[in-house]
């Protein structure tokens, strides 16, 4: 009756952390079991709930171990002592992902849902390792055909001791001209399994998928458009020289739709009241929903 319980649990705690895209400046978190984990992205803190319970790996950094913001996160190597899933899950490991955990055949999937081509994974982040262990990130950018999933691009990074917050940026190298249907970022703090050691630590905040790797050319009404003032704080000046011009979409640093605005007159007017600080970006559109050139601004408070 017991593993019942956890086990629900834990599905309620995977189903919880999953249901969104990720909050990319890790500002929103959840409790479960008294355990928190940060809203859209899958730690292996749930393992804590087991009895005897296992260490938690991952943690809500504050203070001068975030970037930005009022929180980042936090990644510590653990070993695992009560592993429900040997062989599934490592024993020395310190993980968060975008995606979740089946439980059975154990194993991790991968992913969120994403349509964009970004040319960079880009995030802030310090990594203090035990020994010669090295931290990771990693994009696979995949699209389902029906019977399985094609990479579409792919990105990864090693990290070493960094003791002050760095801006890293992960190339994404494309091997398919199609857009994705998914995205999986993945950091750890211990990259190599055979070389992890307890108590290696790395602090991740900001993170974002920048640039675009063009199907279509962008950029031809580039110079024609302006956004101010950038960085904007309570509000953003749109003005589109171009007499196709509709929309404007605006879309967080993950992709995710934030808002579709019409232009009027060339110009829009948007209220950033609401959006959190972090990079933003936008689509201009015509009136048949075609992209006719992008951008990017940030908010800052």
């Amino acid at each position: 009756m017991k593993r019942s319980i956890i086990i629900f649990g834990i599905l309620a705690f995977t189903i919880l952390c999953c249901k969104a895209q990720p909050n990319s400046g890790f500002e929103n978190w959840t409790t479960i079991f008294n355990i928190q984990s940060p809203d859209g992205w899958q730690t292996l803190n749930f393992l804590g709930a087991f009895s005897p319970p296992n260490p938690i790996s991952a943690f809500k950094a504050t203070g001068v171990d975030k970037h930005s913001g009022n929180y980042a996160l936090k990644i510590k190597t653990i070993f695992v002592n009560n592993n429900p899933a040997p062989g599934g899950i490592d024993d020395t490991v310190g993980l968060v992902f975008t995606g979740r955990i089946i439980l059975s055949p154990p194993s991790y999937k991968y992913g969120f849902p994403y349509i964009g081509r970004p040319e960079k994974l880009e995030f802030w982040a310090k990594y203090l390792p035990v020994g010669n262990d090295t931290g990771g990130a990693r994009i696979v950018l995949r699209k389902w055909n029906g019977t399985g999933n094609d990479t579409i691009a792919m990105g990864e990074s090693q990290i070493s001791t960094t003791i002050a917050y760095t801006l890293f940026k992960v190339n994404l190298t494309y091997y398919s001209t199609e857009l994705p249907d998914s995205a999986s970022i993945i950091f750890g703090s211990s990259e190599d399994g055979d070389n992890a050691r307890v108590g290696s630590t790395i602090y991740v905040d900001d993170v974002a998928l920048t640039g675009w790797v063009g199907i279509e050319q962008h950029d031809l009404y580039a110079d024609k458009v302006k956004a101010f003032p950038n960085p904007a704080k309570d509000e953003l000046n749109i003005i589109a020289e171009i007499d196709d011009a509709s929309d404007v979409k605006i879309m967080d640093a993950l992709g995710k739709l934030i808002g579709v605005y019409k232009i009027q007159n060339h110009k829009v007017l948007i209220n950033t009241t609401p959006f959190p600080p972090g990079i933003y970006f936008y689509d201009i559109c015509d009136k048949n929903d075609k992209t006719l050139t992008k951008g990017k601004f940030n908010i800052l408070r």
